[in-house]
């Protein structure tokens, strides 16, 4: 390893970077098709009687973009069929949001897998569709995101998108390469984002890494374009290259990428997820308001997510549920009038306690265990003597701080988090 690489990893423990783990809890490999639409109708019921109902989050999925490692192209998905799923999306909104008390108000909404721009004619009337059966809230706050595909947009095209509602957009870029024409791209882009009133912009960070020089140069041009947030996907290469990519090659160009953005004035909020200090996440995080859910962070209390389209995830209180991945399992249940629910999971009481903790880790830093004790009848040190055992070298590090009485992060534990909520996410066998 050259002394430069050698610099840049130093500051950077080897328990962070592109290899970590955790990606969400609770891991929707265990969940089961005994829990299908039945179910996710009683969890809508009981969770409309709560005596404080949680707020709504929609996921909004359509399956022609496979860009993304959150929006892989699904089974059978062909972009002729693009305005076919607008619809049926939108007559899956009409089954659902009967289900919510209308006064839930929804105050965050995702929306991603456009085929690109010829995908978005219907993309107006599945928005009405959506605000005719919720109530979509109009707090300057709000989460409303839709995930663009590759190519340039114009303020008219964005301002068509924010008098629809989003107020954040989305980006993929690849700093593979010092690609100036590429730069120059998203740049107009970013800038008519901000000119047609998008409260924050973002950035998805990834590709294959190229010579180290091309990387640092492409990635400095990226910074330079001040995007509000910036997501790490494994600057490395995606997961479809991680083999051919050495381990080496990988870590370096992740501790770049993080060196690279502290240095710009980026602040780390978890998850490979970097913020500038003005961004709502970032105010969020200090006033104790950051929630996460499956969608990622968002400035809110804690909602219930809704998921609609094909392969999309609804957790309902402690009730979990997936969408049929398959996109014509998932256009005949529309046709049919059913909830296209796939299977689902009902939390238990170790992983309602398992879903607290990552949730205080990832949002807050810190777990009050006193607190976590009485509410949930355990004994910390006892309970979780495993998962401390495993987190020792992390401790030891510093990145992670444990007594009695609390749980808490380290200055630079949110640049391990993977590492740091990953033992806690591996579930007690059931009965």
């Amino acid at each position: 390893m050259t002394p430069t690489r050698q610099s840049a990893l130093a500051p950077w423990p080897p328990h962070s970077g592109p290899d970590a783990v955790f990606v969400g809890f609770p891991d929707p490999a265990r969940f089961s098709p005994e829990l299908g639409e039945s179910q996710f109708r009683s969890a809508a019921r009981h969770s409309n009687e709560d005596p404080m109902p949680r707020l709504l989050s929609l996921h909004l999925r359509l399956p022609f973009d496979g860009n993304t490692a959150d929006c892989p192209v699904a089974p059978g998905a062909d972009r002729g069929r693009s305005h076919a799923s607008f619809y049926r999306l939108a007559r899956e909104c009409e089954l659902v949001a009967p289900l919510f008390d209308r006064d839930r108000d929804v105050v965050q909404l995702q929306l991603d897998g456009l085929a690109g721009k010829t995908a978005s004619d219907g993309l107006g009337e599945l928005l009405h569709a959506v605000s005719r059966h919720f109530f979509l809230s109009h707090a300057s706050t709000r989460e409303f995101l839709i995930v663009l595909p590759d190519g340039v947009y114009d303020a008219r095209e964005l301002a068509g998108l924010v008098d629809l509602g989003f107020n954040r957009v989305r980006f993929r870029a690849l700093p593979a390469a010092a690609d100036r024409d590429a730069t120059a791209v998203l740049e107009r882009s970013l800038v008519a984002a901000r000119e047609a009133g998008m409260r924050s912009t973002a950035l998805d960070l990834g590709g294959p890494p190229g010579s180290d020089a091309d990387f640092e140069a492409g990635l400095q041009q990226l910074l330079a374009l001040r995007a509000d947030r910036i997501h790490l996907c494994c600057p490395g290469g995606p997961a479809s290259l991680a083999t051919a990519v050495p381990l080496a090659d990988r870590a370096w160009h992740h501790a770049d990428a993080v060196s690279a953005l502290l240095a710009a004035g980026y602040e780390a909020l978890g998850l490979d997820l970097f913020v500038l200090p003005q961004d709502d996440l970032a105010r969020a995080r200090q006033s104790g308001l950051l929630h996460h859910n499956a969608l990622g962070y968002v400035p809110q209390a804690q909602t219930d997510l809704v998921g609609l389209g094909v392969g999309a995830r609804s957790r309902i209180g402690d009730a979990c549920f997936e969408n049929c991945p398959d996109l014509t399992a998932w256009e005949s249940s529309i046709d049919m009038g059913e909830l296209p629910v796939w299977r689902g999971l009902q939390l238990d009481a170790d992983e309602r306690l398992r879903s607290d903790l990552l949730q205080a880790l990832l949002c807050a830093g810190s777990i009050d265990l006193v607190q976590m004790q009485e509410q949930h009848g355990i004994v910390f040190a006892e309970y979780f003597r495993d998962e401390l055992d495993t987190l020792k070298p992390l401790r030891e590090a510093g990145l992670l701080h444990y007594n009695l009485e609390n749980l808490q992060l380290g200055s630079q534990g949110r640049l391990a988090l993977q590492a740091i909520c990953a033992p806690f996410a591996v579930v007690r066998r059931r009965p």
